[in-house]
């Protein structure tokens, strides 16, 4: 499975890096990647980046080590070498949809969000039932203020997957912002009742908007 990096629409769920110093690399192209997801899976993103850089070095032409370089450096927030990894990935192989997906993160990420939309609809070209691909275009949507077409792409990803909780966010903050009350309340609370265990700031952010819609009780 293509590992891809949760956003929601206010908070980037990305992990902060491991402090420890990364040891030479050293090993087979192979060895190196497993080397580095083991240490991704830890959160040893220094780690990682250490594996991968030289993954990439010795076999250039290595999709998944450009893939899982982008990843880290994502979530090291080095969002500039992210976005030249993910290209080296679509330059190996156009329609890898992980690749298009992330680097519609990073530029979200960035506020270039007219890149990030186009990131987003080339990949659901590709994967049109996408739930998590609708549901990033509608989050990127709602920060260009287009919300007749973030409603659309968070009502397609939540009938697409019912069980994904992030859709049902996206819907809360549409509906406050369209004042639309009711809707963004029960949004919401469905959101905090299926979403615990994914990211606490986004459980927070939902909270706190919930108060708000509540008048404050």
């Amino acid at each position: 499975m293509v590992k891809r990096i949760s956003v929601f629409i206010v908070l980037i769920a990305f992990l902060c890096g491991c402090t420890t110093a990364p040891s030479t690399p050293s090993g087979s192209a192979e060895e190196l990647i497993e080397s580095a997801k083991t240490k991704l899976e830890a959160g040893n993103l220094k780690g990682a980046v250490a594996d991968l850089e030289e993954a990439t070095r010795i076999a250039p032409d290595s999709a998944e080590a450009h893939f899982l370089l982008g990843n880290a450096y994502t979530r090291l927030g080095r969002f500039d070498e992210a976005i030249k990894a993910y290209q080296k990935v679509l330059s190996l192989d156009p329609e890898h949809i992980g690749a298009m997906s992330n680097l519609g993160v990073v530029y979200y990420s960035k506020g270039e969000l007219d890149k990030a939309v186009e990131q987003y609809k080339k990949a659901l070209g590709l994967a049109p039932d996408d739930a998590e691909l609708h549901y990033l275009l509608g989050a990127a949507y709602i920060q260009l203020n287009n919300l007749d077409e973030a409603l659309e792409e968070m009502e397609k990803a939540k009938e697409l997957k019912p069980s994904l909780p992030e859709p049902y966010y996206g819907l809360g903050v549409i509906y406050k912002l369209r004042g639309e009350k009711e809707k963004a309340i029960e949004a919401l609370e469905h959101f905090l009742e299926i979403g615990p265990g994914q990211d606490p700031r986004a459980t927070d952010e939902a909270k706190k908007l919930l108060k708000e819609l509540k008048g404050g009780e």
